[in-house]
C-alpha cells in the first residue's frame, strides 16, 4: 500500500523542544534518545501509553517498516513473529506473538488496523480483533486492545512518529508489573524506531 503525505513547511520548533512540552492528563514516564513516554491511568488501573519520537525520514518510511512483517522482531520490544493473516487495501489483520520471561507464559494478539490520511497526517487505527482468530494453549492472549499511531510530516525531512495505546496483557500478572513492563517495552519499541529510521543524512544540506 502507497500513501503519499505532503509535508507541512512552516516553521517548526526544535524537536527537543517539541518532545519536553507538557502533555495535560499525561505524565511524563521516560525520555530518552528524541523519544518520551507518557502514561495516563485508566479505570481500569492497567495504564495508557503516549509514546512520541522524532526521526530524518518520511511517514511512509515508517508505513513500510509496519507492512514488513519479517522485521517485527527486530524493532518491536519482546516480539517474536508478526503474521499477516489478511490485507483488504488499508485494512490488515495480523497475529502477533511476544515473549514473557519465566515462568510468565508467552503472550500474543489479533489486531485489525485501518491506515487513512487526513489533513496531511497519516493515521493507523488499531483495534482488538482477537474473535478472529483461534487463541493456542502455548500463550495467554492479549485483550482489550486499542491504539492510533500518528504520523506527521514536517520541514527538512522531519516526521513526527505518536502511539496511544492500551490493552489487557490477561493472565495473573500483577498490574504493577503490567504496567511497568508495558512502559519499558514501548520506551524499547521507540529506540528501536530511532535505529532503524532515523536517517540525517535525507536532510537538506546548506
Amino acid at each position: 500500500m502507497v500513501i503519499y503525505v505532503s509535508a507541512s513547511f512552516s516553521e517548526v520548533s526544535l524537536a527537543h523542544d517539541l518532545l519536553a512540552q507538557p502533555i495535560p492528563d499525561w505524565e511524563l514516564a521516560t525520555t530518552n534518545n528524541n523519544v518520551a513516554i507518557y502514561q495516563q491511568d485508566t479505570d481500569s488501573r492497567h495504564i495508557k501509553v503516549r509514546g512520541i519520537v522524532h526521526v530524518h525520514n518520511s511517514p511512509e518510511a515508517f508505513i513500510e517498516l509496519l507492512e514488513q512483517t519479517h522485521l517485527a522482531p527486530k524493532w518491536i520490544a519482546h516480539n517474536q513473529a508478526v503474521h499477516l493473516l489478511k490485507e483488504n487495501d488499508n485494512v490488515r489483520l495480523v497475529h502477533s506473538k511476544f515473549d514473557a520471561p519465566w515462568p510468565i507464559r508467552d503472550r500474543d494478539m489479533v489486531t485489525q488496523s485501518i491506515t487513512y490520511v487526513e489533513q496531511g497526517n497519516v493515521y493507523i487505527d488499531i483495534v482488538d480483533a482477537s474473535e478472529k482468530y483461534p487463541e493456542s494453549e502455548n500463550f495467554v492472549r492479549i485483550k482489550g486492545v486499542s491504539g492510533r499511531w500518528s504520523l506527521s510530516a514536517h520541514a527538512n525531512r522531519f516526521t513526527y512518529i505518536e502511539y496511544q495505546g492500551q490493552a489487557n496483557p490477561g493472565g495473573n500478572i500483577p498490574i504493577w508489573l503490567a504496567n511497568r513492563t508495558l512502559i519499558s517495552s514501548i520506551s524499547e519499541t521507540f529506540e528501536n524506531i530511532v535505529q532503524q529510521l532515523d536517517n540525517p543524512s535525507l536532510v537538506p544540506q546548506d
